[in-house]
């Protein structure tokens, strides 16, 4: 067991598994926008490949994202979510125009990631769908943390798997919502 120093609250178990909830600054509805969901779900087979974590299941909702996973050994939680954050942001800020941190655009060259999503693709159905008067998205940011819960038991599992399936009916989203592992498995 290791607790992060910068978060005495965050307990890292090896081979853990971790419901997680993050959400978007000032509770902006970003993914109300299917633009942003496909970026989000790009972002986040990148992060399960290059993080090695095992995704039981996701559920992308407006404003917030739940995710139920396994770390595997090189990288933990936080490191996992500062990567899918971290890039989510970036890649949503780059396509609405937004500027982007060089700070990232080096720390990518730097490891060698040239190219991580098809931003002409993007910039084209952006401006497709809302023109040259872009309308009033602030910067796209997240909050600063994330909640996590470590799963104990296997009801637990179960009972965090079925919230996490099911939690876009709960907030009015239809059955068929294409951004949850329920309807799209990654």
């Amino acid at each position: 067991m290791f607790i992060h120093r910068n978060s005495p609250k965050r307990i890292y178990l090896d081979g853990a598994v971790y419901f997680v909830t993050f959400r978007t600054s000032c509770g902006f509805s970003y993914f109300h926008e299917e633009i942003f969901c496909d970026i989000f779900m790009e972002n986040l087979k990148l992060c399960k490949r290059l993080k090695e974590f095992k995704l039981y299941a996701y559920d992308l909702l407006y404003e917030h994202t739940h995710l139920l996973l396994r770390p595997g050994e090189r990288y933990d939680i936080s490191k996992i979510m500062k990567s899918l954050k971290e890039n989510v942001s970036c890649d949503i800020n780059r396509v609405m125009g937004t500027n982007v941190s060089e700070t990232l655009a080096f720390r990518l060259r730097e490891i060698g990631v040239k190219k991580r999503l098809d931003y002409g693709k993007y910039c084209k159905r952006y401006l497709e769908e809302y023109g040259k008067g872009y309308p009033e998205f602030p910067p796209f940011r997240w909050l600063r943390s994330f909640h996590e819960h470590v799963i104990r038991n296997e009801k637990d599992f179960r009972n965090h798997l079925r919230y996490v399936m099911y939690n876009h009916l709960k907030h009015g989203l239809p059955e068929d919502w294409k951004y949850t592992s329920l309807n799209n498995g990654l």
